[in-house]
């Protein structure tokens, strides 16, 4: 965990690290899903359009490693694998593991990037980024949502910004938000309106768009909401463009209405340092950002009443304030 102050392992962290490599390879060329059913690796081969050579030595060190199973020159995912990876139940890794896979790509670009280069970035895997934001347990999603309600527990409608997958949008509905719109990026809404069945949802619109553009909050022609709800979305950012952006979203929160912001607190988190390395990597500006910083933003975007509370054993703290 990136919590943990304990002295790392470096042996064991790299070979563990190479293990989880050949997990996610796997899991990326879809050799667990093909090997629910025992098969050769001719068949494999065909089936994958994939190399003999190269499924074989995958396919016999993920025996070794028990994730596997061989018997006479045919291979089936093992009943330890059939949970992580094929299962949707607690113990599935396939939401996650394939998005973690692009982010220790960009990782390794971090020598450059200290040196103040800038590496070109790869067009971000939706698919992978919303499965991955789609594995956020349900604890946890109904500790924010509850700790929402109770500051405003008069709300009736609902803004989700950047709501990618709708894992929150889908539990204010089911918390009696009577409206709730989902707002994304145009690639992510066609996305997760058909996997995640987002369509289907009564009291959930879909709504596509970019609120990182001038007056995006035009495009709501006058509407506004009892609560603006942002997570995951700040730390993507610099300050200046948080500034900016709590500004506009403040443009869409009806008089006493609320903003609600979820994300790694710098001083309050333990995650938070870590997490800031990973957007480092990954975006051209984010960071985690302190108490301060969001109390002056909040309140030169017009809010007062501003609360910081800690969920999940602190690992992430919500932010509320009132227009």
């Amino acid at each position: 965990m990136w919590t943990s102050k304990e002295e790392l392992d470096i042996e064991k962290a790299r070979d563990s690290a190479s293990k989880l490599v050949v997990l996610g390879s796997a899991l990326k060329a879809g050799l667990f899903e093909a090997l629910a059913e025992e098969k050769d690796i001719v068949t494999l081969a065909r089936e994958l359009h994939g190399d003999e050579r190269a499924l074989f030595i995958m396919l016999e060190a993920l025996s070794v490693m028990g994730y596997i199973n061989k018997r006479q020159g045919r291979y089936v995912i093992s009943d330890r694998a059939r949970p992580m990876f094929l299962e949707r139940g607690e113990e599935y890794v396939g939401g996650f593991l394939p998005h973690f896979m692009d982010i220790m790509k960009a990782w390794l670009m971090l020598p450059y990037i200290i040196k103040g280069e800038k590496p070109e970035r790869e067009k971000r895997d939706v698919a992978a980024f919303m499965h991955a934001m789609a594995s956020k347990t349900d604890e946890n999603v109904e500790e924010t949502v509850k700790t929402c309600l109770k500051r405003k527990p008069d709300a009736k409608n609902l803004l989700d910004m950047g709501g990618g997958p709708g894992t929150y949008s889908r539990a204010f509905v089911n918390k009696g938000i009577k409206s709730v719109v989902l707002y994304d990026m145009p690639d992510v809404i066609e996305y997760v309106s058909r996997e995640f069945r987002l369509k289907e949802i009564k009291n959930l619109a879909l709504k596509s768009g970019d609120f990182t553009k001038n007056d995006f909050e035009k495009e709501f022609k006058g509407e506004s909401f009892d609560i603006v709800f942002m997570a995951n979305i700040c730390h993507i950012y610099s300050e200046e463009e948080n500034r900016i952006l709590i500004k506009r979203a403040g443009k869409l929160v009806k008089p006493g209405g609320m903003v609600a912001i979820e994300d790694f607190v710098r001083g309050r988190s333990p995650m938070a340092e870590m997490f800031a390395v990973n957007m480092l990597a990954n975006t051209e500006g984010g960071n985690t950002y302190t108490e301060a910083q969001y109390r002056e933003w909040l309140e030169e975007g017009g809010f007062s009443k501003i609360e910081v509370t800690d969920l999940n054993e602190k690992e992430r703290q919500l932010i509320t304030a009132f227009k």
